[in-house]
Protein backbone atom coordinates (compact mmCIF):
# COMPACT_ATOMS: atom_id res chain seq x y z
CA UNK A 1 0.00 0.00 0.00
CA UNK A 2 1.25 3.57 -0.55
CA UNK A 3 -0.87 6.85 0.94
CA UNK A 4 -0.83 10.22 -0.17
CA UNK A 5 -2.09 13.17 1.53
CA UNK A 6 -2.56 16.26 -0.21
CA UNK A 7 -3.34 19.83 0.78
CA UNK A 8 -4.20 22.70 -0.90
CA UNK A 9 -2.11 24.93 0.76
CA UNK A 10 -3.54 28.55 -0.18
CA UNK A 11 -7.02 27.87 1.21
CA UNK A 12 -6.99 31.07 2.88
CA UNK A 13 -6.21 33.21 0.13
CA UNK A 14 -8.36 31.88 -2.37
CA UNK A 15 -11.09 32.37 0.77
CA UNK A 16 -9.96 35.75 0.92
CA UNK A 17 -9.78 36.74 -2.73
CA UNK A 18 -12.64 34.41 -4.19
CA UNK A 19 -15.43 34.15 -1.07
CA UNK A 20 -16.57 30.85 -0.03
CA UNK A 21 -19.61 30.35 -2.26
CA UNK A 22 -16.81 30.02 -5.29
CA UNK A 23 -14.11 28.17 -3.13
CA UNK A 24 -15.88 25.55 -1.62
CA UNK A 25 -17.35 23.98 -4.88
CA UNK A 26 -13.29 24.46 -6.20
CA UNK A 27 -12.71 21.55 -3.54
CA UNK A 28 -15.43 19.57 -4.42
CA UNK A 29 -13.98 19.65 -7.95
CA UNK A 30 -10.80 18.92 -6.91
CA UNK A 31 -11.96 15.43 -4.82
CA UNK A 32 -13.75 14.85 -8.64
CA UNK A 33 -10.70 15.16 -10.28
CA UNK A 34 -8.51 12.97 -8.18
CA UNK A 35 -11.10 10.31 -8.12
CA UNK A 36 -10.77 10.13 -12.10
CA UNK A 37 -6.69 10.06 -11.35
CA UNK A 38 -6.51 7.06 -9.47
CA UNK A 39 -7.15 3.15 -10.41
CA UNK A 40 -9.66 1.23 -9.84
CA UNK A 41 -9.06 -0.43 -6.46
CA UNK A 42 -7.37 2.52 -4.65
CA UNK A 43 -9.17 5.09 -2.75
CA UNK A 44 -9.91 8.68 -2.33
CA UNK A 45 -10.40 10.17 1.18
CA UNK A 46 -11.55 13.86 2.08
CA UNK A 47 -10.61 14.36 5.58
CA UNK A 48 -10.42 18.35 6.91
CA UNK A 49 -11.68 21.13 4.55
CA UNK A 50 -9.26 21.15 2.33
CA UNK A 51 -6.77 17.44 2.56
CA UNK A 52 -6.95 14.22 0.71
CA UNK A 53 -5.74 11.13 1.30
CA UNK A 54 -5.29 8.92 -1.74
CA UNK A 55 -4.94 5.19 -0.99
CA UNK A 56 -2.84 3.50 -3.75
CA UNK A 57 -3.48 -0.50 -3.43
CA UNK A 58 -0.63 -2.89 -5.23
CA UNK A 59 2.31 -0.59 -5.33
CA UNK A 60 5.27 -1.98 -6.92
CA UNK A 61 7.96 0.55 -5.18
CA UNK A 62 8.12 3.83 -3.84
CA UNK A 63 8.69 5.58 -7.60
CA UNK A 64 5.12 4.09 -8.51
CA UNK A 65 4.00 7.01 -5.43
CA UNK A 66 6.26 9.72 -7.15
CA UNK A 67 4.84 9.36 -10.43
CA UNK A 68 1.45 9.54 -8.86
CA UNK A 69 2.20 12.70 -7.02
CA UNK A 70 3.52 14.33 -9.99
CA UNK A 71 0.73 13.64 -11.76
CA UNK A 72 -1.83 14.83 -9.50
CA UNK A 73 0.56 18.21 -8.96
CA UNK A 74 0.59 18.46 -13.12
CA UNK A 75 -3.21 18.14 -13.78
CA UNK A 76 -5.08 19.81 -10.91
CA UNK A 77 -2.60 23.10 -10.95
CA UNK A 78 -5.87 24.74 -12.62
CA UNK A 79 -9.53 24.34 -12.42
CA UNK A 80 -11.96 26.68 -13.75
CA UNK A 81 -15.38 27.52 -12.22
CA UNK A 82 -18.74 27.69 -13.17
CA UNK A 83 -17.91 31.68 -14.34
CA UNK A 84 -14.45 31.23 -15.88
CA UNK A 85 -12.82 32.96 -13.25
CA UNK A 86 -9.34 30.83 -12.80
CA UNK A 87 -8.61 29.44 -9.42
CA UNK A 88 -5.26 27.96 -8.79
CA UNK A 89 -4.80 25.31 -5.69
CA UNK A 90 -1.53 25.35 -5.24
CA UNK A 91 -1.13 21.83 -3.12
CA UNK A 92 1.54 20.04 -1.41
CA UNK A 93 1.96 16.28 -1.02
CA UNK A 94 3.81 13.73 1.45
CA UNK A 95 3.97 9.75 1.15
CA UNK A 96 4.70 6.78 2.66
CA UNK A 97 4.86 2.90 1.61
CA UNK A 98 3.63 0.52 3.80
CA UNK A 99 5.73 -2.18 5.26
CA UNK A 100 4.12 -5.62 4.00
CA UNK A 101 2.93 -7.50 7.10
CA UNK A 102 3.45 -4.55 9.47
CA UNK A 103 0.89 -2.15 8.01
CA UNK A 104 -0.75 0.46 10.45
CA UNK A 105 -3.16 2.79 9.55
CA UNK A 106 -2.06 5.33 12.12
CA UNK A 107 1.77 4.74 11.56
CA UNK A 108 1.24 5.69 7.89
CA UNK A 109 -1.27 8.32 8.36
CA UNK A 110 1.46 9.83 10.99
CA UNK A 111 4.23 9.49 8.11
CA UNK A 112 2.26 11.00 5.18
CA UNK A 113 1.63 13.67 6.92
CA UNK A 114 5.13 14.36 8.65
CA UNK A 115 6.42 14.15 5.14
CA UNK A 116 3.73 17.32 4.11
CA UNK A 117 5.33 19.06 7.10
CA UNK A 118 8.58 18.39 6.01
CA UNK A 119 7.92 19.67 2.32
CA UNK A 120 6.29 22.75 3.56
CA UNK A 121 9.11 23.32 6.06
CA UNK A 122 11.61 22.92 3.10
CA UNK A 123 9.55 24.51 0.33
CA UNK A 124 8.42 21.58 -1.69
CA UNK A 125 5.66 20.20 -3.58
CA UNK A 126 6.17 16.42 -2.80
CA UNK A 127 8.30 14.57 -0.10
CA UNK A 128 8.00 11.19 0.12
CA UNK A 129 8.41 10.33 4.01
CA UNK A 130 12.18 9.44 5.66
CA UNK A 131 12.90 8.39 9.33
CA UNK A 132 15.04 11.83 9.58
CA UNK A 133 12.25 14.05 9.07
CA UNK A 134 10.34 12.82 12.14
CA UNK A 135 13.35 13.33 14.44
CA UNK A 136 13.82 16.88 12.40
CA UNK A 137 10.24 18.14 13.13
CA UNK A 138 10.39 16.62 16.49
CA UNK A 139 13.66 19.19 17.55
CA UNK A 140 12.01 22.15 15.39
CA UNK A 141 8.79 22.10 17.50
CA UNK A 142 10.57 21.78 20.76
CA UNK A 143 12.80 25.02 19.63
CA UNK A 144 9.62 26.49 19.02
CA UNK A 145 8.00 26.03 22.56
CA UNK A 146 11.36 27.55 23.85
CA UNK A 147 11.03 31.21 22.17
CA UNK A 148 8.81 32.42 23.93
CA UNK A 149 10.65 31.25 27.20
CA UNK A 150 14.13 32.46 25.86
CA UNK A 151 12.19 36.27 24.86
CA UNK A 152 11.42 35.78 28.81
CA UNK A 153 14.83 35.19 30.01
CA UNK A 154 16.37 38.15 27.68
CA UNK A 155 18.41 35.19 26.12
CA UNK A 156 17.27 37.27 22.70
CA UNK A 157 19.67 40.46 22.00
CA UNK A 158 19.22 42.53 19.73
CA UNK A 159 22.45 44.03 17.23
CA UNK A 160 22.87 46.24 15.17
CA UNK A 161 23.89 46.10 11.35
CA UNK A 162 25.07 50.11 10.63
CA UNK A 163 23.98 51.58 7.28
CA UNK A 164 26.86 54.10 6.00
CA UNK A 165 26.65 56.87 3.72
CA UNK A 166 28.72 55.85 0.83
CA UNK A 167 29.96 59.11 -0.07
CA UNK A 168 31.48 60.31 3.30
CA UNK A 169 30.86 56.85 5.21
CA UNK A 170 29.20 58.52 8.10
CA UNK A 171 26.34 56.45 9.76
CA UNK A 172 22.89 57.37 8.64
CA UNK A 173 20.83 54.06 10.66
CA UNK A 174 21.38 50.59 11.55
CA UNK A 175 19.66 47.41 11.33
CA UNK A 176 17.99 45.41 13.55
CA UNK A 177 18.59 41.81 13.92
CA UNK A 178 17.96 39.13 16.36
CA UNK A 179 20.48 36.89 18.04
CA UNK A 180 19.55 33.95 20.48
CA UNK A 181 22.00 32.16 23.40
CA UNK A 182 20.26 29.33 24.45
CA UNK A 183 21.94 28.00 27.89
CA UNK A 184 21.23 24.52 26.75
CA UNK A 185 21.80 24.71 23.03
CA UNK A 186 24.09 27.51 22.90
CA UNK A 187 24.29 29.73 20.08
CA UNK A 188 21.10 29.20 17.79
CA UNK A 189 21.38 30.94 14.38
CA UNK A 190 18.47 33.02 13.06
CA UNK A 191 17.93 31.33 9.87
CA UNK A 192 17.31 28.22 12.23
CA UNK A 193 14.70 29.67 14.80
CA UNK A 194 12.62 32.51 12.50
CA UNK A 195 11.80 30.22 10.13
CA UNK A 196 10.68 28.08 13.11
CA UNK A 197 9.24 30.85 14.72
CA UNK A 198 7.27 31.79 11.38
CA UNK A 199 5.70 27.85 10.93
CA UNK A 200 4.73 27.64 13.98
CA UNK A 201 2.59 30.64 15.11
CA UNK A 202 5.86 32.11 17.45
CA UNK A 203 6.73 34.83 15.01
CA UNK A 204 4.31 37.07 16.46
CA UNK A 205 5.71 37.20 19.52
CA UNK A 206 8.99 37.53 18.50
CA UNK A 207 8.26 40.69 16.10
CA UNK A 208 7.00 42.46 18.95
CA UNK A 209 9.52 42.25 21.39
CA UNK A 210 12.31 42.94 18.08
CA UNK A 211 10.31 46.15 17.70
CA UNK A 212 9.87 47.03 21.05
CA UNK A 213 13.54 46.59 22.03
CA UNK A 214 14.81 48.48 19.18
CA UNK A 215 12.77 51.14 19.59
CA UNK A 216 13.75 51.41 23.18
CA UNK A 217 17.93 51.09 22.39
CA UNK A 218 17.32 53.14 19.95
CA UNK A 219 15.84 56.08 22.12
CA UNK A 220 19.28 55.90 23.99
CA UNK A 221 21.63 55.56 21.15
CA UNK A 222 24.26 59.34 20.72
CA UNK A 223 22.80 62.49 18.27
CA UNK A 224 26.39 63.37 17.44
CA UNK A 225 25.64 62.22 13.87
CA UNK A 226 22.34 63.24 13.50
CA UNK A 227 19.17 61.95 12.76
CA UNK A 228 19.83 57.74 12.97
CA UNK A 229 16.79 55.79 11.26
CA UNK A 230 16.02 51.83 13.08
CA UNK A 231 15.00 48.91 10.36
CA UNK A 232 12.59 46.26 11.48
CA UNK A 233 12.54 42.61 9.45
CA UNK A 234 9.44 41.45 9.23
CA UNK A 235 8.67 38.57 7.52
CA UNK A 236 6.11 38.44 4.51
CA UNK A 237 3.11 36.64 6.54
CA UNK A 238 3.41 39.63 9.18
CA UNK A 239 3.50 42.54 6.66
CA UNK A 240 -0.63 42.11 6.21
CA UNK A 241 -1.50 41.66 10.14
CA UNK A 242 -3.66 44.06 11.24
CA UNK A 243 -1.90 44.88 14.32
CA UNK A 244 1.10 45.81 12.37
CA UNK A 245 1.12 49.25 12.57
CA UNK A 246 -0.18 49.58 15.26
CA UNK A 247 2.30 47.88 17.38
CA UNK A 248 4.87 50.47 15.69
CA UNK A 249 2.87 53.59 16.68
CA UNK A 250 2.31 52.39 20.37
CA UNK A 251 6.52 51.83 20.32
CA UNK A 252 7.07 54.71 18.64
CA UNK A 253 5.28 56.70 21.05
CA UNK A 254 6.50 54.98 23.90
CA UNK A 255 10.39 55.38 23.33
CA UNK A 256 9.74 58.60 21.34
CA UNK A 257 11.39 57.57 18.13
CA UNK A 258 9.92 59.88 15.20
CA UNK A 259 8.03 57.79 12.92
CA UNK A 260 10.60 59.07 10.07
CA UNK A 261 13.49 57.57 11.41
CA UNK A 262 11.96 53.80 11.32
CA UNK A 263 12.13 51.43 8.81
CA UNK A 264 10.19 48.15 7.99
CA UNK A 265 12.47 46.05 5.93
CA UNK A 266 10.36 43.26 3.78
CA UNK A 267 11.75 40.43 1.46
CA UNK A 268 11.31 40.54 -2.10
CA UNK A 269 9.06 37.42 -1.82
CA UNK A 270 6.55 39.82 0.26
CA UNK A 271 5.61 41.38 -3.51
CA UNK A 272 4.96 37.99 -4.69
CA UNK A 273 0.87 38.88 -3.32
CA UNK A 274 0.94 42.87 -4.67
CA UNK A 275 -3.05 43.09 -4.18
CA UNK A 276 -2.64 42.23 -0.33
CA UNK A 277 0.90 43.25 0.32
CA UNK A 278 1.02 46.75 -1.78
CA UNK A 279 -2.28 47.93 0.45
CA UNK A 280 -0.16 47.10 3.60
CA UNK A 281 2.71 48.80 2.92
CA UNK A 282 1.12 51.72 1.22
CA UNK A 283 -0.43 52.12 4.98
CA UNK A 284 2.30 51.80 6.70
CA UNK A 285 4.15 54.42 4.59
CA UNK A 286 1.13 57.30 5.08
CA UNK A 287 1.51 56.86 9.12
CA UNK A 288 5.31 57.94 8.49
CA UNK A 289 6.85 54.27 8.39
CA UNK A 290 9.77 54.14 5.95
CA UNK A 291 9.41 50.77 3.66
CA UNK A 292 12.64 48.89 2.23
CA UNK A 293 12.39 45.71 -0.11
CA UNK A 294 15.27 43.20 1.36
CA UNK A 295 17.14 40.60 -0.87
CA UNK A 296 16.15 42.65 -3.85
CA UNK A 297 16.99 40.93 -7.18
CA UNK A 298 16.79 37.18 -5.72
CA UNK A 299 13.35 36.79 -5.22
CA UNK A 300 9.79 37.84 -6.76
CA UNK A 301 10.31 41.02 -9.41
CA UNK A 302 7.81 41.36 -11.63
CA UNK A 303 8.08 44.76 -13.76
CA UNK A 304 4.67 45.05 -14.35
CA UNK A 305 3.76 45.99 -10.66
CA UNK A 306 7.41 47.23 -10.50
CA UNK A 307 5.93 51.27 -10.89
CA UNK A 308 3.98 50.85 -8.04
CA UNK A 309 6.07 49.07 -5.49
CA UNK A 310 5.28 51.38 -2.34
CA UNK A 311 8.85 51.53 -1.02
CA UNK A 312 11.32 54.21 0.08
CA UNK A 313 14.49 51.89 -0.69
CA UNK A 314 15.63 48.55 -2.63
CA UNK A 315 18.56 46.73 -0.73
CA UNK A 316 20.37 44.96 -3.42
CA UNK A 317 20.70 41.27 -1.61
CA UNK A 318 24.48 40.25 -0.66
CA UNK A 319 25.27 37.64 -2.65
CA UNK A 320 26.03 40.62 -5.45
CA UNK A 321 27.73 43.25 -3.19
CA UNK A 322 30.05 40.87 -1.53
CA UNK A 323 31.49 39.88 -4.61
CA UNK A 324 31.28 42.79 -6.50
CA UNK A 325 35.17 43.38 -6.45
CA UNK A 326 36.19 40.51 -7.89
CA UNK A 327 32.95 39.44 -10.31
CA UNK A 328 32.67 41.82 -13.02
CA UNK A 329 29.08 40.17 -13.66
CA UNK A 330 28.09 41.19 -10.22
CA UNK A 331 29.08 44.58 -10.69
CA UNK A 332 27.27 45.06 -13.67
CA UNK A 333 25.07 43.77 -11.85
CA UNK A 334 24.68 46.54 -8.73
CA UNK A 335 25.81 49.32 -11.36
CA UNK A 336 22.29 48.85 -13.05
CA UNK A 337 20.45 48.45 -9.81
CA UNK A 338 21.83 51.49 -8.19
CA UNK A 339 20.97 53.67 -11.33
CA UNK A 340 17.46 52.08 -10.65
CA UNK A 341 16.01 53.10 -7.23
CA UNK A 342 16.39 57.09 -8.09
CA UNK A 343 13.87 57.05 -11.24
CA UNK A 344 11.11 55.96 -8.29
CA UNK A 345 12.17 58.23 -5.81
CA UNK A 346 14.00 55.54 -3.82
CA UNK A 347 17.09 55.20 -2.73
CA UNK A 348 19.50 52.17 -2.65
CA UNK A 349 21.34 50.14 -0.20
CA UNK A 350 23.64 47.06 -0.41
CA UNK A 351 25.06 44.88 2.12
CA UNK A 352 28.31 44.17 1.96
CA UNK A 353 31.42 43.83 4.70
CA UNK A 354 34.18 46.23 4.24
CA UNK A 355 37.51 46.98 5.87
CA UNK A 356 37.21 50.86 7.22
CA UNK A 357 40.30 51.04 8.74
CA UNK A 358 42.14 52.32 12.07
CA UNK A 359 37.80 54.45 12.43
CA UNK A 360 36.21 50.98 12.00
Amino acid sequence: LGLLVANVENLDELISGFGHRKVLPLLGALAEKLCTMIGAEDSVIRFGEAKFGILVKDLKNEGHLVLAANKILREIRHVIDNDTDALEAQMRIGATASCGSTDDPDRMLQQAETALLAAREDKREFLLYEPEQASRLRSALGLAKEIDVAIERSEISMYYQPKVAAADRQPVGAEALMRWSSPERGFVPPDVFIPVADDTGHIESLTWFGINTAFRQRADWPDRWGPMSVAINVTPGLVEHADLEEQLSNARGLWGVPADQTTVEVTENALMRPEQCFGALSALRRNGTRVSIDDFGTGYSSLSSFNSIPADELKIDKSFGMKMIDDDGDARVVKSLIKLPPGFGWRVTAARVVDLGPRG
